[in-house]
């Protein structure tokens, strides 16, 4: 069974005398502390995502990412602890024989099933490249599964994520949210 995230994630006021001469208030949202084993952003895309997967009745999730991604190492334990299959397609093949970093032993320990592929391999099958779309080739490759997109991000990650603003209390017109960027999943939902 999966953990239930800690929600809602504290905001925590960062004091800066720069900031408060210009009369800037800065707060952080520590969603980093929202899950043991599935952190931040990534529980937020993944939950909707994984809600799916086991409505339609899927067995297995297959997913992408390189080396360090945190993306596998969330969809690994959060797979795991659903008791479903998961399968990482890891960019790289130089990477299939050398000894594994932390970020992809803990998703190994998790379960997660690890490929290494070439970097025209890899686009091919994130269908970025010309030609076959990635999607139908990965369900011929792996059979029956659910395809999360690279970082997780999707229209149903952008739904999770799009809870973040109701966590914010009191925004305005003069304030500003930001956040990091990887794939855009959280961008999309926080400006939905």
């Amino acid at each position: 069974m999966l953990e239930p995230a800690l929600l809602p994630t504290p905001l925590v006021d960062c004091t800066d005398e720069a900031f408060a001469r210009a009369g800037v208030e800065l707060r952080l949202k520590r969603d980093d502390l929202l899950h043991p084993t599935v952190p931040g952003n990534k529980w937020r895309k993944l939950a909707p995502n994984l809600a799916a997967a086991v409505e339609q009745g899927h067995t297995r999730l297959l997913t992408f990412g390189g080396a360090y991604s945190t993306h596998l190492r969330a969809v690994a334990a959060a797979a795991g602890a659903l008791g479903l299959e998961s399968v990482g397609l890891v960019r790289g093949e130089e990477l299939a024989d050398r000894p594994r970093n932390w970020s992809l032993r803990a998703a190994e320990a998790a379960g997660m099933r690890l490929e290494f592929l070439t970097r025209a391999e890899y686009r091919e099958a994130t269908g970025r490249a010309e030609g076959e779309h990635g999607t139908d080739a990965l369900l011929r490759r792996w059979g029956r599964c659910l395809v999360l997109p690279e970082g997780g991000s999707n229209a149903l990650a952008a739904v999770g994520a799009a809870a973040i603003p109701a966590e914010l209390p009191g925004l305005g017109e003069r304030d500003v949210v930001c956040c990091p960027v990887g794939t855009g999943g959280t961008l999309a939902g926080i400006a939905a």
